[in-house]
């Protein structure tokens, strides 16, 4: 999947199927670790399940947006409702947000989605800063690397001159 990559998917129940081919080909391309996946693909089809359960959307389809500078992961989605346009950002500060009804699928999407935008186009967008998991990994395995070699009585420095 290229950046800057655009489709339209159906609202209905079994395109569900095309949102995991979606989230799954970005986070392989972008050799996204197992957890971050999980954020993404829940919050994806939570809100693909939201639109289909609300109807909000006059079209029976929707267009996503997806691109990435491989630091953060934008996922857009379009035409959306002004209805949910206001429910939205009514609710955008989760430790006040109520856990009932609607806003139970808008908690799960604000606490996995790591910048949430309404745009002016009637577009929502999702970003998810994946340089973060890059960095975790490359601290964890660097700290492995140290113990590894104060185990072995190995210099740091004679290990780069090999």
């Amino acid at each position: 999947m290229k950046n800057n990559q655009e489709f339209s998917i159906e609202l209905k129940p079994n395109s569900i199927r095309r949102i995991e081919e979606f989230v799954d080909t970005i986070c392989e391309q972008l050799f996204i670790n197992d957890t971050y996946y999980g954020n993404i693909l829940i919050s994806i089809t939570e809100f693909f399940n939201y639109l289909i359960e609300h109807k909000h959307n006059d079209n029976s389809d929707i267009r996503i947006v997806y691109f990435s500078d491989y630091k953060t992961v934008n996922i857009t989605f379009y035409p959306i409702d002004n209805q949910l346009i206001t429910l939205l950002s009514a609710h955008n500060d989760i430790d006040t947000m109520p856990l009932e009804g609607d806003t139970k699928s808008l908690f799960v999407l604000f606490s996995l989605v790591d910048k949430i935008s309404i745009n002016e186009n009637n577009s929502i967008s999702f970003e998810f800063d994946i340089s973060a998991v890059h960095n975790s990994i490359y601290n964890s395995r660097s700290e492995l690397l140290k113990i590894y070699f104060e185990k072995n009585k190995v210099k740091i420095s004679s290990a780069h001159n090999v």
